[in-house]
C-alpha cells in the first residue's frame, strides 16, 4: 500500500513538472506623469524696501511779542484749520499802545494840514510881495516836515496793531497740534520768541526710503533721455506694519542725485494724499515698488527643484523622456513662481510624479498638456 502511495507522489510530481510555463521577466510600465505648459501673461510684481513717515510739514508756534499767556485755545493732538486760534497772549498794553498810536497820527495829521493850509497863504502873499521868499520856503519846510511826521506817526501805529495782532496766534496751515509746551499764565517773547507747540502737517503725508542698487537699474534703463527728471516709477503703495495694505496711491515726490556709496541705496521720498488721516508721522512702513511684467513665465512653485549645482525644472520632449532644465528663478506670486530665464510656453514641464521622474528615463503622460 505504501508502495502505491509512493508511486502516485511520483507522478503528480512528474506532471507538475512538465506542465509550468517558462520563467520570463516582464519590464514595468514607465512611470506616469503630469505635465503642463508654463502660464504667460501680464503681471505686476511688488519691490518692498522700509520706510518710515514724516510729516509733510512742521511748524512751529512760537511767540513774536512780550507777554503773558492768556489762554490756550486748542487742544492737545487736535485737528486745526487754517486761521483758527491757537494761543492768546494778553493783549491790554498792546491794545493801549494802539491808542496811543492813533493819538499819535491824529495829532500828526492836524499838524499837517495846518501846515499845508500856511504853506498856501505864505505863496499867495508871496506873489503879491507881502512875504519874503524866506518866508515862502520856510512856510513850505514846514508843511514837508508835518507830512513826514504823520508818515511816521502812521508807520508807528501800523506797528502798534501788528503787535497787537500777535497776541493771537492762529494756525498758519492746516494740521494736527502737538502737545503744548507752556500753560497759562507764562511770560512769554521775554527777548526770544518762545516756543509754544508744533503744528504737524499729515493731508499730505510722506515716507522716505532707500531703494538698493540692483532694483533701482531697471527703473534708469526705462528713461528717456528727453525726460530725465520724471520718475519711470509709475506709483508706489505701502504696507502696514499688521500687514495691512494702505488703499491709496503715492507719487514719488523726491530722488537723491547720487547714491550712498555706503550702503549702495538711493534716498526716495513718496507722497500719499491721506484723506482719511489714517496715516500717522513716525509709522515704519514697507514701500511697495512695482514692477509691471509683460507677458511673464510662470509655473507652479511644486515644479522647481534644487541641488547643489543650482535651480531647475523637469521637463518631457517630443520622445516622452525626462530632460531636466536649468532656469532662473523670479520672485513668487501666490502658488507660482516667475520663470525669468530657461522656459518657453511651449515646455511641457512635470507638474505631478517628479518623485517618479528622473533625467533621461522615458514617461508616460496622464493628462494631455494643457496652456493656462
Amino acid at each position: 500500500m505504501k508502495a502505491l502511495f509512493s508511486v502516485c507522489i511520483s507522478m503528480f510530481l512528474c506532471m507538475c513538472v512538465g506542465c509550468g510555463s517558462k520563467n520570463e521577466f516582464v519590464p514595468p510600465p514607465p512611470p506616469s506623469v503630469t505635465v503642463a505648459n508654463p502660464a504667460q501673461k501680464d503681471i505686476t510684481v511688488y519691490q518692498t524696501f522700509p520706510g518710515r513717515l514724516n510729516a509733510c510739514a512742521e511748524v512751529d508756534i512760537r511767540a513774536r511779542v512780550k507777554g503773558y499767556l492768556k489762554s490756550i485755545d486748542c487742544e492737545d493732538g487736535q485737528l486745526v484749520n487754517k486761521g483758527d486760534l491757537l494761543f492768546t497772549i494778553d493783549p491790554a498794553e498792546y491794545q493801549v499802545a494802539v491808542r496811543v498810536a492813533e493819538a499819535n497820527h491824529a495829532q500828526a495829521e492836524a499838524s499837517k494840514q495846518l501846515a499845508a493850509a500856511k504853506s498856501k497863504r505864505v505863496k499867495q502873499a508871496f506873489k503879491s510881495n507881502a512875504v519874503s521868499e524866506l518866508d515862502m520856503l520856510t512856510a513850505e519846510a514846514e508843511h514837508q516836515s508835518a507830512v513826514a511826521a504823520t508818515m511816521a506817526a502812521l508807520a508807528a501805529l501800523e506797528s502798534a496793531r501788528l503787535d497787537l495782532s500777535y497776541t493771537e496766534l492762529r494756525a498758519p496751515i492746516a494740521g494736527r497740534m502737538s502737545r503744548s509746551i507752556l500753560s497759562v499764565g507764562n511770560l512769554v517773547g521775554d527777548g526770544s520768541s518762545t516756543l509754544l507747540s508744533t503744528l504737524l502737517v499729515q493731508q499730505p503725508i510722506d515716507t522716505v526710503f532707500h531703494i538698493d542698487e540692483r532694483a533701482l537699474l531697471p527703473y534708469l534703463a526705462k528713461r528717456k533721455k528727453d525726460t530725465p527728471n520724471k520718475s519711470t516709477i509709475p506709483y508706489v503703495q505701502l504696507e502696514l506694519a499688521d500687514g495691512h495694505i494702505h488703499p491709496e496711491k503715492g507719487t514719488i515726490t523726491y530722488a537723491d542725485s547720487q547714491l550712498d556709496p555706503g550702503t549702495g541705496t538711493l534716498l526716495m521720498q513718496a507722497s500719499f494724499p491721506n484723506e482719511d488721516i489714517s496715516l500717522f508721522p513716525g509709522l515704519f512702513v514697507k514701500v511697495m515698488v512695482p514692477n509691471e511684467m509683460k507677458q511673464a513665465v510662470l509655473i507652479p512653485e511644486s515644479a522647481i527643484q534644487r541641488d547643489p549645482t543650482g535651480t531647475y525644472v523637469l521637463t518631457v520632449n517630443d520622445e516622452l523622456k525626462v530632460v531636466a532644465r536649468p532656469v532662473q528663478i523670479g520672485t513668487r506670486m501666490d502658488q507660482q513662481r516667475i520663470i525669468t530665464e530657461g522656459l518657453h510656453v511651449e515646455d511641457r514641464v512635470i507638474t505631478k510624479g517628479i518623485q517618479r521622474a528622473r533625467p533621461g528615463i522615458v514617461v508616460q503622460l496622464s493628462t494631455a498638456t494643457t496652456k493656462d
